[in-house]
């Protein structure tokens, strides 16, 4: 999701060259649960390569910014993602789509525009993800807020949150619809009180301004019923789901009465 430095981006050359020129790039999708029902909500679209090409995201982003061609992996990720979506409207019916973008290299110009005369009917599935690590400039959030507009039902969510360092200011700046709390902070919070303290806070200002919470990379049932009792809205992470070639219609049962179970219809964040 963050563009690293690699030790040498340019080992990789030959093997970019082809996964760009020939666009073989691959999309798994890792379910997103409302942790109301127990329901898939959405998918995060992630990026993957085949043996042929054998590149991890992180080299792949490495080598294109070493190559000034980042801005061709947003086109091919938002444009290839959204074909997929386009092709599998039965798959992903009623779900959002999670897409992860690259600080300023979002699409402008004609590419925006066909993006939304191509795809504009399915809009309303996608969340676009901004990492709170990396700053996106006025201009270019204005260009994502056009695409989320009213007319195009997509919304904003807020990734990595908790590791940046100006929390509230990006937070009331990119006035996103989703919060996805960074897998640090989950990672056996159910053991941690300050972590607890931290999620805790964050949910309430989500509350008081109708912004849902996702807990990232959540692994076990401990840190799953944690993060219900404090009031997390979705959670995303092994315990639920895998990243998988194709989007899973519901989760294991037992996990989803698992769910059910630590809500009782009486809770008062329903």
């Amino acid at each position: 999701k963050v563009v690293k430095e690699e030790e040498s981006p340019k080992e990789h050359y030959r093997a970019f060259e082809m996964l760009m020129d020939k666009n073989m790039f691959h999309y798994h999708f890792q379910p997103i649960i409302d942790l109301h029902s127990g329901d898939i909500y959405g998918y995060e679209a992630l990026m993957r390569t085949d043996a042929t090409i054998g590149l991890n995201p992180l080299q792949v982003l490495a080598a294109a910014k070493e190559y000034g061609r980042l801005y061709e992996i947003e086109k091919a990720t938002l444009f290839n993602i959204m074909g997929c979506v386009a092709d599998r409207r039965q798959e992903f019916s009623g779900r959002k789509v999670f897409i992860n973008t690259i600080p300023g290299h979002f699409l402008h110009g004609e590419d925006r525009r066909l993006l939304a005369d191509r795809y504009g009917q399915l809009m309303s599935k996608v969340v676009f993800e901004l990492t709170e690590q990396d700053t996106v400039s006025d201009a270019e959030l204005s260009a994502i807020k056009e695409l989320c507009g009213e007319s195009s039902g997509s919304s904003i969510a807020i990734d990595d949150y908790g590791t940046g360092h100006s929390n509230i200011v990006n937070l009331m700046r990119y006035a996103p619809q989703v919060i996805k709390i960074d897998r640090y902070l989950i990672e056996e919070i159910h053991k941690n009180p300050n972590k607890q303290m931290f999620v805790r806070s964050t949910i309430e200002f989500a509350r008081l301004n109708q912004i849902m919470v996702l807990a990232e990379g959540v692994e076990t049932s401990e840190e799953m019923r944690m993060v219900i009792d404090l009031g997390v809205d979705l959670i995303q992470g092994y315990y639920t789901g895998r990243p998988a070639p194709d989007p899973i219609g519901a989760i294991k049962e037992e996990i989803r009465q698992e769910i059910i179970a630590a809500n009782p219809l009486n809770n008062h964040r329903a």
